[in-house]
């Protein structure tokens, strides 16, 4: 039994989500890493934290489809502490 095309579209046309990145990721270290940057993000970071996610995620996905690895891509550094800092201060 095939996938429907329709329901089952292929990485590179379907939307990147919370979701997709989650089950995209290949260890529960940074599947845990990433679901505590995106919930205790500022609200002014959220989408950046998201961003860099869906990089190492896209990053995985090309991997294992074979495609080459984009230069400098790596789990991304989020210290939301000095987030947080910036925040409070202005």
């Amino acid at each position: 039994m095939t996938a429907d095309p329709a329901t089952n579209p292929p990485a590179a046309h379907r939307v990147w989500t919370i979701a997709r990145i989650q089950n995209t990721l290949t260890s529960p270290v940074l599947i845990r890493r990433f679901l505590l940057d995106i919930s205790h993000a500022p609200d002014h970071q959220v989408m950046n934290v998201f961003t860099a996610w869906q990089r190492v995620a896209a990053t995985i996905e090309a991997n294992t489809s074979g495609a080459t690895t984009p230069a400098g891509q790596g789990v991304p550094s989020t210290d939301h502490r000095s987030c947080n800092a910036d925040h409070e201060r202005g």
